[in-house]
């Protein structure tokens, strides 16, 4: 009896990467995805806002989060930290940019321009979040402590300056999740108008 063990992978391969077949399944089935990439941007964000400021986490974020194992790499746990502070943002963003999918005609053009939008979304933010830390960095050239009485900063901090930079960066990225909500939607408008030219 022979088995076709190369056919049989390249008809799994094909079952994994098949549309699905309603533009309702393929909305549904992005929302997972959209937790998930949120909680990857919140992990790589903090892998650069820790580079910022490492006491940002060492004398706030850590405790904040309860993740205070020394055994634990602090880079691991800064990016536990950004993990745990973003994938909820994927509800939102998955719901909210999700349903701008429904632009697209059929099930199949859908979910291409649904998972085509999470690396958009993704820079998006970023690019926001980058935008935030450039800021940062011009409003703190000199620091009145005064000014910043609405956020928790730390006594004795060894460089004030960076931990406030790195806060003007996570605020700055909730911002950019915020706002790539209709960038997701003009991403939509902008693929339908395509596919449509090109048929």
């Amino acid at each position: 009896m022979c088995i076709d063990v190369k056919g049989h992978q390249e008809r799994r391969v094909q079952a994994l990467v098949r549309p699905p077949r309603t533009r309702l399944l393929a909305f549904l089935a992005f929302l997972p995805a959209a937790v998930v990439v949120a909680g990857l941007f919140g992990a790589l964000h903090d892998q650069i806002s820790y580079s910022v400021s490492e006491e940002y986490f060492t004398r706030f974020k850590f405790e904040q989060f309860g993740l205070l194992e020394a055994s634990v790499p602090a880079r691991l746990r800064a990016s536990e930290v950004g993990f745990l502070a973003s994938w909820w943002m994927g509800i939102p963003l998955g719901l909210l940019a999700g349903l701008g999918g429904f632009l697209q005609p059929t099930a199949a053009q859908m979910w291409r321009a649904l998972l085509w939008s999470l690396p958009v979304i993704t820079a998006f933010a970023l690019m926001v979040a980058l935008c935030g830390l450039l800021y940062g960095y011009s409003q703190t050239t000199s620091v009145d402590i005064a000014d910043y009485s609405g956020w928790y900063v730390p006594e004795r901090l060894e460089d004030m300056r960076s931990f406030l930079c790195a806060g003007y960066m996570h605020n700055a990225a909730y911002l950019g999740g915020a706002a790539a909500i209709p960038v997701a939607w003009i991403f939509h408008w902008i693929y339908r108008r395509r596919s449509i030219a090109a048929v």
